[in-house]
């Protein structure tokens, strides 16, 4: 009888399974906190699985596991299973060999893949535990789905600060849209009332900005046009995605959202080829 695999990202919020059922790939998330219960859904689920593990809280799950578990590196796991799907996107004709890796799960964690190689080269405290944090401080919101709505329906660009605010009387620079100071515009504050819409939305927008630029500022540097921006932050969430693809395009790159993205770690480990990391 053949052993069943899986791969298991175990994350900071959510933990993700991949698992094969016949010739279909199989994805389930379940919160991290319940570790106890995901351990419990693999036992009931497979019969003497080889589990292969990998994320920040694979430790965690190391010493609560019933079964088994072979622990694999999270960055390794994670560009090894971006390159997975974007051969079965048929994307890799467009990214080319040499690609960024923004993964922007609780925080945000960056990547050059090269070929077979791959390099950490920077991350960030922005991420999607800033979204559910400054939302919650500035309106009382803790529920995640509730975030997103509310963030969809803001108009968060009025309490920033734009390029073209600055150059009020002359022709800017660089692009009069952009926004020069995130949450910068106190006197429009002092004049008229916004709502948790708003508050969030403006959230959104700093995250989304921050993490592309950090993200086109390396692509520049390693002399990549494209950018793959991965993470369950992006589950759902169109508004967070439309920002980081116009932004990202408006600096001269290419920006791709990848389907079941959020697995690419748990994708990785399952697979386990073993990628080198480059010194560069």
């Amino acid at each position: 009888m053949n052993r069943e695999y899986l791969g298991v990202d175990v994350g900071g919020t959510l933990s993700k399974i991949v698992y094969t059922a016949g010739d279909y790939w199989e994805y389930k998330k379940m919160p991290t906190t319940q570790i106890k219960e995901v351990d419990h859904w693999i036992n009931s689920r497979f019969n003497n699985p080889v589990i292969h593990i990998t994320g920040g809280k694979a430790g965690l799950f190391t010493q609560k596991s019933t079964l088994p578990v072979k622990k694999i590196n999270e960055f390794e796991a994670t560009c090894e299973g971006v390159r997975w799907l974007l051969e079965e996107k048929g994307l890799l004709s467009l990214t080319g060999s040499r690609f960024m890796v923004t993964n922007v799960g609780t925080g945000t964690s960056i990547h050059f893949v090269n070929g077979d190689s791959y390099e950490r080269i920077g991350g960030s405290g922005m991420g999607g535990g800033t979204l559910l944090g400054l939302s919650y401080l500035l309106t009382g919101e803790d529920d995640y789905d509730e975030i997103l709505k509310l963030g969809q329906k803001g108009k968060g660009e009025k309490l920033n600060v734009t390029v073209s605010d600055i150059y009020s009387h002359e022709v800017p620079p660089i692009s009069g849209d952009l926004t020069a100071s995130n949450f910068g515009n106190v006197s429009r504050m002092k004049e008229q009332s916004f709502s948790q819409e708003d508050y969030i939305s403006a959230v959104v927008r700093m995250i989304g900005e921050t993490i592309t630029t950090m993200s086109v500022q390396a692509a520049e540097r390693l002399k990549t046009d494209s950018v793959v921006y991965i993470g369950s932050t992006f589950s759902h969430h169109d508004t967070l995605k439309d920002i980081i693809k116009g932004y990202t395009e408006l600096r001269g790159k290419k920006a791709f959202f990848l389907e079941h993205g959020e697995y690419s770690g748990a994708i990785g480990a399952f697979l386990n080829k073993g990628l080198k990391k480059a010194i560069l």
